[in-house]
């Protein structure tokens, strides 16, 4: 009940004050976070590290404006439960759609995405666009909370599918010939998902989304939409398409997918890594070490 109504609070104070004061304000408690929450301080700059390639100082830097672009980011999802269409095409920088449109060609899209600016924008401004798209999310324990982060997906033209649910909606969706999107950086479960390379290192991600598209023939892309400056409200949609050939072997395939996706994805990140937003460990030998 409190989440649900500080979360309704945040929402009218958020729409009611300036953009730039709401937005100093959550760089400042990012901040303050990343200092007194050790934890996540601590596996962020891990994770940082990888992408810096062991440069601890520049890594550091890089986890502390990830806390305070974060919570800019919760300043823009909790002004999104009001936005409206107008808005959003505001919002959203982006010229590509007939090459989307090339791509929808009667399997559908698989988006594959990251924590990276502002991922719920581009979701929202492909609805807009005229592109049915689901939504792979989770679920939060509190059902008054998970109701009210489905409502303000669900009023921007988002179908929203429970991430432990994915599986047969999403095949569904894209023999419709629609569009998923569905966020990458997740680590897999023990003993499930499959091995990719990341900047240099190993890490185990889930393999759901590879095995949907190879089953469907859907086409693949990878996609981040970066603020395109500190004190903006506006995102980059920046894609990348992903061409694939099976090769028949299942399990290979799966694994090569998921590499080629998170290959493109890695130069994504590379560019605006203050903008990843990744509080646990993603990488094996981190995991492991901190276990």
């Amino acid at each position: 009940m409190l989440l649900w109504l500080a979360m309704r609070t945040g929402s009218t104070l958020a729409n009611l004050a300036p953009l730039r004061l709401s937005y100093a304000l959550a760089r400042a408690a990012g901040t303050i976070t990343y200092w007194v929450w050790a934890g996540g301080r601590r596996r962020c700059i891990a994770n940082m590290r990888h992408v810096t390639g062991g440069d601890d100082n520049l890594a550091r830097r890089h986890a502390r404006r990830s806390f305070g672009n974060y919570a800019v980011f919760l300043i823009d999802f909790l002004r999104s439960m009001s936005l409206t269409p107008e808005e959003t095409r505001r919002r959203v920088s982006f010229d590509r759609w007939h090459d989307l449109e090339r791509l929808r060609s009667g399997n559908g899209i698989v988006f594959v995405t990251m924590h990276v600016g502002n991922w719920d924008l581009g979701a929202a401004a492909l609805a807009q666009a005229g592109f049915p798209i689901t939504v792979v999310a989770d679920s939060f324990d509190n059902p008054r909370v998970d109701q009210l982060v489905r409502d303000s997906r669900e009023h921007l033209g988002m179908t929203v599918l429970a991430a432990e649910r994915m599986g047969p909606g999403i095949v569904r969706a894209l023999r419709r010939n629609d569009v998923i999107a569905a966020l990458a950086d997740v680590p897999a479960p023990e003993g499930g998902g499959v091995d990719v390379e990341f900047f240099g290192d190993t890490i185990r991600v889930h393999d759901g989304v590879a095995r949907i598209a190879l089953r469907t023939g859907a086409s693949v892309v990878a996609a981040t939409l970066p603020r395109v400056s500190p004190w903006s409200d506006r995102v980059e949609g920046w894609i990348e398409p992903v061409p694939f050939e099976p090769s028949g072997d299942g399990d290979q395939d799966v694994r090569a997918l998921t590499q080629a996706i998170f290959s493109r994805l890695e130069g994504m990140v590379r560019q605006r890594p203050d903008q990843w937003y990744i509080f646990r460990h993603l990488w094996t030998a981190d995991a492991r070490t901190s276990a």
